[in-house]
């Protein structure tokens, strides 16, 4: 009887200890460590109990905070750490004020950079929450110091800012946005790493001087990410003296050096791409400039997408007709993701009125390309402006192969049988003829792409709506000035150049076109790499190409024909599946760009080499050292 009597005291203190079979015995173990809203995780009610703190969960977060704070204190203890973390976030959220989220900020910076910590715990769930609780808090404290107009302003005497890695001087930048307040349209892609760090939109200062150099676009927003850093202990996290925001480039920045560890930032390269984009009228412009060259105004010309920076290789986009530098958005948004491409190139575009001749408009690049490469390197000691690669979309791809030619006197001819120097002409007019019908080949482009160019024309020229845009197409008044010098004062060619036939940008791009015939016979010169990507539509899609008079019958892109888009002597052809208006923004047209520019990288760095050696050899000390490391050489 004793016995029984005993067996069942035991069985009191033990009673439902066990197991039992559960229905899904695979799951994801993240939410054991995530707070749900307005609690905390299940791991962090565990910790709350183990202190005696569960009775001050939900309703008193300020007192479970200063309670956890001092236990923490004690022993800083990873659990401990990690439910403060969660604690102070919940009482944010309560208080939504800047100081607040700050705390919340410093505590999750306590828990992830802790001075001691056990080998695997970045594989624990919980590491990753209090990663999101940190940028979560950051992110809040700076959308509570945002101003009317929704932007955050940086300068504050409340705290310390630093930038790191920008070209931009401090007093240069103006307020940021939060990429994650916008959701992009427009681009399929949206190019992010993950991390620490809150992306930012970036934008300069208004009121701040223009670039140095002139062709880097004052409006352009940029990427950035910030970063909040605590100095001291748990305590100083109250300090706002201890705090500090660094601002970071992650063009150039992807990882920072935290308290003797290197953390991978959070960055976002697209939102800021698509937010500037969407502030600007480029589309329209290029439609209104077809119409009015004009409307361009000082837009007109080279621009850089980013600030310059020696030793970096140009790849110039060039857009086509009816078109602006916008079309690029895609291929420029995927290329600059790749971290090798983005180290080693820079970007710039060429905007220019459609409705020119190619022959002008090459002729206006060609001065200014020979401009800023003086302005840039005027001692000529950078090599990598003398690896340009051009990128050439339809008509851009004409007027890129013209870059790359020598006239000798086939253009003129075309215009007259007279000597240029024969004709009566001002000094004005005679300057702006020869610099359109001679010129010679620029050697410091090595390497054109041809996208979807018509070298031997398109039926879209004599179509009904093409003569209906040739109509349209307006004509600068300087060339118009030009050529009524011409007709004026020499009569042997009055006929061939009246001002109701000067031909635009349309007339030259028919096929029976003399100067598109004297191009397109054009050889590929020696020390210059061409490359084709082609477009190939089913006829089932090719309406567009019928309205056009493309040549739907044969294998074309709707506006230009396979026969005319192809070259004999190029490097490399890519034939994609795509119309001519989206053939270079195809996935596969995207990627071949980018295995065309790591070619040229192989190929520029061994023709590179040998200069720089001698050029290494050659400087003293003091020069190496102001020089720095040219983006040229990469490490194994």
């Amino acid at each position: 009887m004793r016995y029984l009597v005993f067996i069942s005291v035991l069985g009191v203190g033990c009673s439902g200890i066990g197991v039992r079979p559960v229905a899904q015995p695979v799951r994801l173990t993240l939410g054991d460590s995530t707070p749900s809203v307005g609690r905390v995780s299940p791991r962090t009610e565990q910790v709350l109990r183990r202190y005696d703190l569960a009775h001050l969960h939900p309703k008193e977060l300020d007192t479970l905070c200063e309670r956890l704070l001092a236990e923490a204190q004690k022993e800083p203890l990873p659990e401990l750490l990690a439910a403060l973390a969660e604690v102070a976030f919940l009482l944010a959220e309560r208080e939504r004020t800047a100081e607040s989220y700050t705390r919340a900020a410093g505590y999750a910076y306590h828990y992830l950079f802790r001075t001691t910590r056990e080998p695997g715990e970045d594989y624990d769930p919980q590491f990753r929450v209090v990663c999101e609780l940190y940028n979560a808090s950051l992110a809040c404290l700076l959308l509570c110091r945002r101003d009317a107009q929704g932007f955050l302003p940086l300068h504050d005497d409340r705290l310390a800012v630093h930038f790191h890695g920008f070209d931009y001087r401090p007093d240069e930048f103006g307020p940021v946005q939060l990429c994650s307040a916008y959701r992009v349209v427009g681009l399929a892609n949206r190019h992010r790493s993950y991390g620490l760090g809150v992306p930012l939109i970036g934008t300069r200062d208004p009121a701040a001087a223009s670039p140095e150099h002139g062709f880097h676009p004052v409006g352009l927003s940029f990427a950035a990410t910030a970063f909040l850093h605590f100095e001291g202990d748990l305590q100083a996290v109250k300090d706002p003296q201890a705090r500090r925001l660094e601002i970071v480039n992650p063009l150039t920045t992807t990882r920072l050096r935290v308290r003797h560890r290197t953390v991978p930032l959070e960055t976002d390269l697209t939102t800021p791409l698509a937010y500037c984009l969407g502030q600007t009228d480029l589309e329209r412009l290029g439609l209104l400039a077809f119409l009015r060259p004009e409307a361009l105004g000082n837009k007109v010309g080279l621009h850089a997408l980013q600030p310059y920076r020696p030793g970096k290789i140009p790849l110039v986009f060039v857009h086509g007709l009816l078109s602006s530098p916008a079309t690029w958005a895609p291929m420029y948004n995927d290329l600059l993701a790749d971290p090798v491409l983005r180290e080693r190139y820079q970007f710039w575009v060429y905007f220019y009125p459609t409705g020119n001749p190619y022959l002008v408009t090459a002729a206006q690049l060609r001065g200014e390309l020979q401009s800023v490469r003086q302005r840039l390197d005027p001692e000529g000691t950078d090599p990598a402006l003398n690896e340009m690669v051009f990128v050439g979309h339809s008509m851009g791809g004409l007027i890129t192969r013209l870059l790359t030619t020598d006239s000798g006197d086939d253009f003129w001819r075309i215009v007259s049988a007279d000597p240029l120097d024969a004709l009566q002409l001002s000094p004005g007019s005679r300057s702006a003829l020869r610099n359109t019908f001679y010129f010679e080949r620029q050697p410091f482009i090595t390497r054109a792409v041809f996208i979807g160019t018509p070298h031997r024309g398109s039926r879209l020229s004599p179509s009904p709506l093409g003569r209906l845009a040739t109509r349209l197409a307006g004509v600068p008044q300087q060339l118009l000035a030009t050529m009524q010098d011409l007709i004026d004062d020499n009569t042997s060619i009055r006929e061939a150049l009246r001002r109701d036939i000067l031909p635009t940008s349309v007339d030259l791009l028919a096929p029976e076109a003399p100067a598109l015939q004297v191009l397109a016979h054009r050889p590929r010169p020696a020390g210059v790499r061409y490359h084709s990507i082609i477009g190939i539509s089913s006829r089932d899609t090719l309406l567009i190409g019928r309205l056009f008079g493309g040549g739907y019958r044969r294998p074309s892109d709707g506006v230009v024909p396979l026969n005319s888009a192809r070259l004999e002597d190029v490097n490399s052809e890519l034939i994609v599946p795509a119309d001519h208006f989206t053939v270079h923004q195809h996935p596969l047209t995207i990627l071949e760009v980018r295995r065309i520019l790591l070619e040229h990288l192989r190929e520029t760095e061994e023709r590179v080499r040998p200069i720089r050696r001698v050029r290494q050899a050659e400087a003293t000390p003091l020069q190496m050292r102001q020089a720095g490391a040219t983006p040229l050489h990469t490490n194994p």
